[in-house]
């Protein structure tokens, strides 16, 4: 019997702290009958409401995935991955209202098993999106910059088009653990690879408190010039009970 888990904190840079403002970033993680998922957001910083868009993002992607799920069962089809981002878009605003967009923007990422055999993975915005397979391989996406200028970051809002996502499916068998993480710790990383699968293999095994409190010690101490960031990681992993 395989079952999926998840842990994951978010922490406030120093900057943030010193000028008593909140956390721009957040996470959430969901385990139902019907699937199992992770999601981070980054609110743009320049935003005024950018922290209550980080929030709002979390929950569209829970809400679209359950609608996703229904969608399917209904309709004995397989996953639509247009409605899918689309119905984040949607719940996404409704979450923020009366709020303007314009000052709520956000960026979204998330992983999530619907019980179809595949793990979804979505990326709007930077931050990174990681799975590390059996082989000890790891599969990323990462913001892709080669449209636009560098410094202007893809979020959610009013307009987003659906090319403007990246995103992959890889079968369960194929994914031991998902890996998500705010610009604030993926700008930082020199080797990708080498963090994702070192950090899967020290906190995938331990119970999910100690996990979570790890993350978070890890975070507050983060050692690297640009520690100002907020920063977040969330991870989802399989465990594989032994048969009874």
């Amino acid at each position: 019997m395989t079952l999926w888990k998840s842990f994951g904190a978010s922490v406030r840079g120093p900057s943030h702290i010193t000028e008593g403002l909140p956390n721009q970033d957040a996470w959430m993680s969901f385990h139902h009958t019907w699937g199992d998922g992770i999601v981070v957001s980054d609110g743009v910083g320049s935003k005024p409401f950018s922290n209550f868009g980080s929030d709002a993002a979390c929950l569209a992607v829970g809400c679209a995935a359950l609608a996703c799920r229904i969608k399917a069962e209904i309709s004995q089809v397989e996953i639509d991955r247009d409605y899918l981002l689309e119905r984040i878009q949607h719940y996404w605003l409704s979450n923020i209202s009366p709020l303007e967009p314009r000052d709520c923007s956000a960026t979204c990422l998330f992983a999530f098993r619907f019980g179809d055999g595949l793990i979804h993975f979505g990326m709007l915005g930077d931050g990174l999106v990681a799975a590390l397979k059996p082989d000890c391989s790891v599969v990323s996406l990462t913001e892709d910059k080669g449209y636009g200028f560098s410094n202007i970051t893809t979020a959610l809002s009013t307009n987003v088009s659906l090319n403007e996502w990246r995103h992959i499916s890889l079968p369960e068998e194929e994914c031991i653990a998902v890996f998500l993480c705010t610009d604030g710790v993926a700008d930082d990383l020199d080797d990708v690879d080498g963090f994702v699968s070192g950090f899967i293999e020290a906190h995938c095994p331990i119970a999910e408190i100690s996990a979570n409190r790890r993350t978070r010690e890890m975070l507050e101490k983060w050692p690297t010039p640009k520690h100002s960031d907020d920063k977040t990681i969330a991870c989802l992993f399989r465990e594989d009970a032994p048969d009874a």
